[in-house]
């Protein structure tokens, strides 16, 4: 399998798509992300495999090459399969269209999946999460029109949600626990975000010299 081929695939098929926020190229960097990810959790849950690195990568970085339209991971695992055609074996094209067509589908019967597939899913929804949560919600407030005050009102909302229904989406352990550290940064954040915004100091103690 030719990465840099495959690579340039890709970036001639999404580099230049705008995501509905406006942001250029989002798609495509989440892509890169989610293959990095999906990487490095693997080796966390499955330590020394590194025979499927390669489709593990590939299926992260074409997964959401059909975003934006309906059922894009049906569509979008048939999109890959024209796209790399001539560049991956059958086999390789099989899994890697297994990885896409699933990556979305977290309320089927997921112990049907296979064990890339999960990660690839748990991969996708962290990437939503931690600090590109906190600058996606900072367009979206400009597309909105909002307040500094009505998007942290909106933030802070949506928090608790993010731990009691969220968090059982995830596959794997190691997967809830960086859900988990990235939820409590975006409510240091907004702390930290709610403080300022009315002009105050967060750290006190740096200016009374404690």
């Amino acid at each position: 399998m030719d990465l840099i081929k495959i690579k340039q695939i890709l970036h001639d098929e999404m580099f230049e798509k705008v995501s509905w926020t406006g942001e250029k190229s989002g798609k495509y960097y989440h892509g890169e992300r989610v293959a990095e990810l999906a990487l490095n959790l693997k080796e966390y849950i499955q330590p020394g495999d590194n025979g499927h690195d390669d489709i593990i990568r590939v299926a992260g970085w074409f997964h959401d090459v059909k975003n934006g339209e309906d059922n894009h991971a049906l569509i979008g695992a048939e999109r890959m399969k024209i796209l790399l055609a001539e560049h991956c074996t059958e086999s390789e094209l099989a899994q890697i269209y297994e990885i896409i067509y699933r990556h979305d589908d977290r309320m089927a019967d997921r112990d049907e999946f296979s064990l890339y597939a999960k990660i690839q899913q748990d991969a996708d929804f962290l990437d939503h999460f931690g600090t590109y949560d906190i600058w996606q919600a900072f367009i979206i407030a400009g597309i909105g029109a909002r307040t500094i005050f009505e998007e942290i009102a909106r933030l802070k909302e949506w928090t608790p949600k993010l731990v009691e229904e969220y968090e059982s989406l995830l596959n794997f352990d190691i997967s809830k626990k960086i859900y988990r550290e990235k939820v409590e940064f975006r409510r240091d954040f907004l702390e930290r975000f709610e403080i300022e915004a009315m002009g105050g100091i967060f750290n006190e103690k740096i200016v009374s010299g404690e």
